[in-house]
């Protein structure tokens, strides 16, 4: 009979655990993901053309902080700014969670 008890009672124990994990899953899923935010705001203020750099620049191949713009420097920094956020956030895989 105390074979039964025992029995029942880590059955018991396991659920609990089980269920314990499960609730911290569930904790974790309602912090916000705010890695994807970070990034792509960095990159966007970083990556916008003429601000720090534009490729290519309107006489030379790089200009530095000219703060004038063209649609290719545009259209290139783009792509550069797609790569960047495809390597950080897919391949990497960067997640800052809080709250």
């Amino acid at each position: 009979m105390s074979v039964i008890y025992a029995q029942i009672r880590e059955q018991r124990h396991k659920k609990i655990l089980n269920t314990n994990k499960y609730q911290h899953k569930l904790e974790r899923e309602k912090m916000s993901d705010w890695g994807p935010v970070f990034i792509s705001v960095l990159l966007f203020i970083l990556l916008s053309p003429g601000l720090l750099f534009q490729l290519p620049g309107r006489g030379r191949v790089c200009e530095f902080g000219s703060l004038q713009t063209s649609g290719v420097a545009i259209l290139v920094h783009a792509i550069i700014y797609f790569a960047l956020i495809a390597i950080f956030l897919l391949a990497i895989g960067v997640h800052v969670y809080l709250g």
